[in-house]
């Protein structure tokens, strides 16, 4: 039987023959694990002899690895600056940044499951957050336990090659004449030997994102060896030796702006009394249960609740962002169709669940307490609120404690937790009397995006919260063509089994309906009886319009354009009725006159569910 002649084979191959460690791995493993300085290695004298990854770690030994412990950076932190440079470095020796050696370390370690002999060509890239090596000198080595010395010292039996600092790849050349035993355990250090643990000098890499910051935006940042190859990159491939990409640094979003709630849902009481039947002016309150405080979380005599939360989870970040007077959410109010001259929207940061009262009233912007709706996005005034004012956990004097509510799985646990609620209202000195007329049937969109101020931090994306929805109490019924003349009438009818109340709008042909007493609100007409009809005549009804100040018209037309109807053009209005009662129960007829023609005779409904 012939003998094999080692001295005769390439030296790649001999040393693999060679080696007793085990051959039959399938892939590389990493370990990347995090402490305090002079970090403590794991099992670093002891080979893993598994010939794959366990998915299920419990710690590193023979047959099992270090549960990974990455760190945790803030994504808003690692955005490039006005220049599109990177300016974001982790050092891995000092992972929470305090600017000296003494803090906190990263080790990365790389497990083969496969020998790698003498002059194998390693290469490994990182992904992720346009991540490059940077602040390595331009070399960087795999390190082992010296198990010869077995005296807690190390020593590199591999070297980068070539470039690296600046780009997003490394390759390591294996020492020549030195296999390195499967399952060996190798420290990426900035030092090739050294005496202890503590000598070991962990590397450095460079971010840079440009992605606005949103509540799933993660980038974080991968490093994957993607192939070994012996005699220096002409051989064989090792198997063993090429690995999935593992994280090594976790980046992910710090604050969570208007996290969670639901949409406050209220109804403007378009009658005359409240829940206790107690008189009030139509259209000034919300309906609420005035006879249980506890039962006003959401609606209350003069405020509609929308209830949200803000996160900062800086506690269990290695690295997070500090707020300043410079940071703020700016902040927009958009209602679907005008809410009122007097409503407006107030910020409180803290309430007291039994009785509804809401405390410690924030300003929308510094110097500026309520916030105004604009009727779409462009027009809106742009608040800029404090986000210090947000993001602290702070609890007014005498409003209940708030407690964080995510579950230990979630990425909120831990995280500072602050309760704040946005409140559309028509009092701006809660629990005083207020006679201002609420409009209805629109909503509430908050638009919002928190701003840094500092160059390089990553804004948050804009984004919008429908946070109210407002309707009434009725049925509403649009005339959008009355003219008051002798015989021209509105018949409302009210299937209901209860009374109903009605009042109207009006406003008429004007160049600018905003100025002067160009329209009225919420007039009243007194009542339908139940499972009855009432005729309103439109001269009576312009009448009661007048007799709150209503002006009506402030042009005219000239007979050319209009002819015969010409003389009508003081005359001519558009009415809105509000009756009280369920919308599928009421409904309407207008009866115009026209000089010279047929009468107009029109349906008038609200959105019902059965049909014409």
């Amino acid at each position: 039987m012939k003998k094999f002649n080692l001295a005769a084979l390439p030296l790649a191959v001999a040393g693999v023959l060679a080696s007793t460690s085990a051959l039959a791995g399938t892939e590389a493993c990493f370990e990347v694990y995090k402490g305090g300085d002079a970090l403590a290695t794991a099992a670093f004298a002891t080979p893993y002899n598994l010939a794959a990854c366990k998915e299920t770690r419990g710690g590193a030994a023979a047959d099992d690895l270090a549960i990974n412990d990455v760190v945790a950076i803030a994504y808003e932190l690692t955005g490039k600056n006005s220049d599109g440079e990177k300016v974001f470095d982790i050092d891995f020796d000092d992972i929470d940044n305090t600017g000296a050696i003494t803090g906190d370390d990263q080790y990365i370690v790389y497990i083969p499951t496969t020998d790698i002999p003498g002059g194998t060509k390693i290469d490994m890239m990182l992904s992720g957050s346009e991540a490059e090596f940077s602040g390595n000198g331009n070399q960087i080595h795999l390190v082992k336990y010296d198990e010869v010395a077995a005296d807690g010292s190390f020593l590199a039996v591999a070297s980068s090659d070539g470039t690296l600092d600046g780009t997003d790849s490394i390759t390591f050349i294996t020492k020549a004449g030195t296999t390195i035993g499967a399952g060996t355990r190798l420290i990426f250090s900035k030092v090739s030997t050294g005496a202890a643990d503590a000598d070991l000098v962990p590397v450095g890499i460079k971010l840079g994102n440009t992605q606005c910051t949103d509540a799933t935006r993660s980038s974080s940042v991968m490093l994957e060896v993607t192939d070994a190859v012996t005699d220096g990159g002409t051989g064989y491939s090792i198997q063993g030796a090429v690995s999935k990409p593992q994280v090594i640094a976790e980046i992910s979003p710090q604050f969570y702006a208007l996290h969670g709630g639901t949409t406050a849902e209220a109804l403007v009481n378009a009658e005359s009394e409240d829940s206790a039947n107690t008189a009030i002016i139509a259209r000034t309150e919300f309906v609420y249960n005035a006879g249980d405080a506890s039962d006003q979380l959401i609606v209350k005599q003069h405020e509609a609740v929308y209830k949200t939360s803000f996160y900062d989870r800086a506690a269990v970040l290695d690295q997070a962002i500090s707020l300043d007077a410079d940071d703020h959410l700016e902040t927009k109010f958009v209602a679907s169709s005008a809410p009122g001259d007097e409503v407006e929207m107030g910020l409180y940061n803290g309430r007291t669940a039994a009785t509804g009262v809401l405390a410690g009233q924030e300003d929308v912007e510094t110097g500026t307490t309520w916030g105004k709706f604009g009727l779409n996005e462009a027009a809106a005034t742009t608040y800029n609120t404090e986000a210090l004012d947000l993001f602290p956990a702070v609890v007014p004097v005498g409003s209940d404690a708030e407690t964080n509510p995510a579950l230990a799985a979630s990425n909120l646990f831990g995280a500072v937790y602050n309760e704040m609620y946005y409140v559309v209202t028509n009092d701006r000195a809660p629990g005083a009397a207020s006679e201002e007329i609420m409009n209805f049937n629109y909503s509430v969109d908050t638009h919002y995006t928190l701003d840094f101020g500092t160059d390089n931090e990553l804004d948050h994306c804009a984004q919008e919260k429908k946070s109210h929805q407002i309707g009434v109490n009725g049925a509403v019924l649009k005339v959008p063509y009355v003219v008051s003349a002798a015989g021209n009438f509105v018949r409302i009818t009210n299937e209901h089994d209860e009374a109903a109340e009605v009042t109207f709008d009006m406003f008429g042909e004007s160049t600018d309906g905003t100025v002067e007493n160009r329209k009225v609100t919420a007039i009243s007409l007194g009542t339908v009886a139940a499972q009855s009809s009432v005729v309103y005549l439109v001269p009576e009804i312009l009448s009661a319009a007048q007799a709150a100040g209503y002006l009506g018209q402030d042009g005219g037309y000239a007979a050319a354009d209009f002819g015969s109807n010409a003389k009508s053009g003081d005359n001519r209005h558009t009415v809105t009725f509000t009756v009280t009662a369920p919308r599928d129960s009421v409904h309407g007829v207008s009866v115009q006159k026209i000089i010279g023609g047929l009468d107009r005779v029109m349906p008038v409904l609200d959105q019902n569910e059965w049909s014409q």
